[in-house]
């Protein structure tokens, strides 16, 4: 039994979750040297991982069963930079009518979504929720009923109207405003909902992570009743980079809705997620255990800007130097933290 609640957290950002991908290659690859499992997996040693529009498709990646057997991953961490880069190169690219139609994102999505349906069917089929080999926190926004609406393996164990097929989860995370079309998808109870991408109000999921850990878990020792509090769990958050681009006053004083759409996406995602790195800081310096938490994002404040949908091939190897460069400036944390997990 582990010594704590271990929780993976990765945030969203379009193509730009390539980097926690890389990252997660270094992370497998050191549980498996650490562990002497060469087969370890990081679903292994994660007791939930949540994620957000691109982090909520590696989630499914890291969780999603191999159907021949069904109690161990399908994919290692290389194939979910595989099929992010993959996805990638399908899914951001737009026809020059597309371009003309929605004059290039303003009236009409940005990129045809069926590319993205396409890819998800093949690779999810018809895999559902309460399949995934641990418990995950997947997040997305109903514009219906305008609340917050998490795809949670927990809940679909136990109620059918929570239960969901991977595919219409990855899809739903992953809808951002302008960039694809709202999915309407189903509950397997026939329940609809219309739903965007969770980066809208969670683009860093830890602190929504940490909130369902002390609500849905318990701490196996004489009290049942006893849900972990933060001494109890370690958090490694990966991010796919901040303060991107640099809006100075003179030229945004007189901007109106159409200049502002897409810098308010960027600004909410990033500015999101700084937040909840500052919350969850807080935390675990309250209780003098900061090595408990670890935040991996790089600093993106760089021209030209690496926007969450060029998957041009020079934008895609930069993103992996980049992941790589995070694993090799955090290695010796990583280890610590890695020693963290393996704890009994």
């Amino acid at each position: 039994m582990a010594k704590y609640t271990r929780i993976l957290s990765i945030d969203g950002g379009g193509i730009r979750g390539i980097i926690p991908a890389q990252v997660g290659i270094s992370i497998e690859s050191k549980l498996q040297q650490k562990s002497g499992n060469p087969d370890a997996r990081i679903a292994d040693y994660f007791d939930l991982i949540a994620g957000t529009s691109a982090g909520g498709i590696l989630t499914c990646i890291y969780l999603f069963p191999d159907a021949e057997n069904p109690s161990r991953p399908r994919w290692s961490a290389q194939d979910a930079v595989n099929f992010s880069i993959k996805s990638g190169r399908d899914v951001f690219k737009s026809s020059f009518w597309q371009k003309l139609k929605s004059l290039d994102g303003l009236v009409d999505e940005k990129y045809p979504s069926n590319s993205l349906e396409k890819f998800f069917l093949e690779n999810f089929r018809d895999c559902k929720l309460s399949a995934l080999l641990k418990p995950c926190l997947i997040s997305s926004y109903d514009v219906e009923r305008r609340k917050a609406h998490f795809f949670n393996q927990i809940d679909a164990k136990k109620d059918p109207a929570e239960e969901y097929f991977i595919r219409d989860i990855a899809r739903a995370t992953s809808a951002a405003p302008s960039y694809f079309e709202i999915p309407k998808i189903y509950s397997l109870t026939k329940e609809s909902y219309a739903l965007i991408d969770g980066g809208v109000f969670a683009n860093n999921p830890a602190l929504c992570a940490y909130a369902e850990v002390r609500n849905k878990f318990r701490i196996p020792d004489n009290r049942p009743d006893r849900g972990p509090t933060a001494k109890d769990m370690v958090i490694l958050s990966l991010g796919t980079g901040q303060a991107q681009k640099k809006f100075p006053y003179e030229e945004v004083k007189d901007w109106g809705q159409v200049e502002w759409v897409e810098p308010l996406i960027n600004i909410m995602m990033t500015g999101v997620a700084e937040t909840v790195n500052y919350q969850i800081i807080q935390i675990f310096d309250a209780i003098e255990r900061p090595n408990q938490y670890l935040r991996i994002s790089p600093d993106l404040s760089r021209e030209p800007p690496l926007p969450i949908d060029d998957a041009s091939e020079e934008k895609i190897s930069e993103l992996v130097k980049i992941g790589n460069e995070q694993a090799e400036k955090y290695n010796e944390q990583l280890d610590n933290f890695i020693d963290l997990l393996l704890a009994q």
